[in-house]
């Protein structure tokens, strides 16, 4: 009887800590960085530029998780599409088609190379969107959001499908 009442106990705790991750998981706002990696090459056949593109190339700046996941999704050639991919610590020199950014990037320089160089401006900060970076991945309510900023997307020549400019979070 003891052993069972221990038992039941541990099955208990086990369960109300599975459940604690979960809604942990759920209430956080940033997905995880293969998830975000896999919709964002769903989205690149909906972007025109990038869709006539036989190999994109992608540069992030300062996530590893991020890059370790490009580099995975290509290795495992799940995305045919996904060309050179490459990691620093700033944003590059030369021109990249994606560039995936995080918070300690200086937002205008991160502006400026996109349009000179017409790339696709990624992040997981939302507010960064709002500011000026074209495209968001996040979570809302434990679903996948996406959130464009369509100015900027416009001002670097982005052409997005409706199916896109549908299901985004849009802002000027």
């Amino acid at each position: 009887m003891l052993l069972n009442l221990k038992w039941k106990n541990s099955l208990f705790v086990a369960s109300f800590l599975m459940l604690l991750s979960l809604s942990w998981q759920i209430i956080a706002n940033e997905l995880p960085a293969n998830l975000q990696v896999v919709l964002l090459s769903k989205l690149m056949p909906y972007e025109k530029a990038l869709s006539d593109k036989p190999k994109v190339s992608i540069f992030v700046v300062n996530n590893q998780d991020v890059y370790q996941a490009f580099n995975l999704l290509k290795a495992k050639q799940r995305n045919q599409q996904l060309g050179a991919i490459k990691y620093g610590t700033e944003l590059p020199s030369e021109g990249y088609d994606i560039v995936y950014l995080d918070k300690q990037i200086n937002l205008s320089d991160a502006l400026i190379y996109s349009l000179k160089h017409s790339s696709l401006l990624v992040t997981n900060d939302i507010d960064m969107v709002k500011q000026g970076i074209t495209l968001g991945l996040s979570v809302k309510n434990g679903r996948p959001m996406f959130y464009l900023n369509k100015k900027s997307s416009d001002a670097t020549g982005l052409s997005w499908d409706k199916t896109v400019l549908d299901i985004a979070t849009l802002y000027n």
